[in-house]
């Protein structure tokens, strides 16, 4: 209980030290990057979406024993909003999602316009089982592909399928190999293409596997938003990591 406290008053200490320094794009010089904070993950508008997707939250079909668990892993509403805002804002169409969790991620980042091509991967059947349910609510909308499996097999063939990827949503904080996935990934990745890392600073590993992030020689700008890390490889901006309080 107390190693918990002690993290808790970290975590609410560095929070509270990135709203007073950079809050509201303030210090941010890139026109790029300052619009990307004050017109999407500053922004709080509630699009009417939203409101359909937390109503199903309440109503996920899981069992008692595991329902901690899928309460634990789904996005909260908060990131989820944010994964709206950004696929609102670079109208992607083609999104992978490496990682369903209870499926309610994927109707955010598809809400923004009916017809998305989506794939997701999930290797937790009990997880899938969630995810599809979910989808299925939504299908007339938006069709969801749902694949299960280890990404490590499932991954290649649906990358040469896609076969060029506009955004990728690694929701995957409990891997172990997740340098692999990303180096992957960023083969198909075309002009303009962005990554989203969600738990970048859940645990060792992940805080480790950011740093890779950053450091890789083809990645221009990252946003550490602390909860979640977004990721950038356009070749007209400068090399830069920005710490974004969220």
């Amino acid at each position: 209980m107390r190693i918990r406290s002690v993290n808790t008053s970290l975590r609410k200490t560095v929070l509270l030290y990135r709203r007073i320094a950079r809050h509201k794009g303030y210090g941010v010089h890139s026109p790029f990057v300052y619009g990307l904070i004050t017109k999407v993950i500053n922004e709080r508008c509630p699009y009417y979406h939203f409101a359909g997707i937390e109503a199903l939250r309440k109503q996920l079909p899981v069992q008692k024993e595991t329902a901690g668990i899928v309460a634990s892993r789904a996005i909260s509403p908060k990131q989820g909003a944010l994964l709206f805002r950004l696929a609102n804002y670079f109208r992607p169409e083609r999104i992978l999602q490496i990682g369903a969790s209870a499926g309610l991620s994927t109707l955010y980042l598809t809400s923004y316009k009916p017809g998305v091509k989506c794939i997701v991967l999930e290797k937790t059947p009990e997880q899938a089982s969630v995810a599809r349910w979910v989808y299925r609510q939504t299908a007339a909308r938006t069709p969801v592909d749902l694949r299960t499996g280890d990404y490590r097999t499932l991954l290649p063939g649906i990358l040469e399928e896609m076969p060029a990827v506009d955004f990728v949503f690694f929701n995957t904080r409990e891997e172990t190999d997740n340098a692999s996935l990303f180096d992957a990934c960023m083969k198909y990745a075309q002009a303009g293409a962005f990554f989203v890392f969600d738990g970048i600073k859940s645990n060792r590993a992940m805080r480790e596997f950011w740093k890779t992030v950053c450091a890789h020689p083809e990645v221009t700008v990252t946003l550490d938003l602390y909860s979640m890390g977004i990721v950038f490889f356009s070749k007209k901006l400068h090399k830069r990591n920005y710490k974004v309080y969220f």
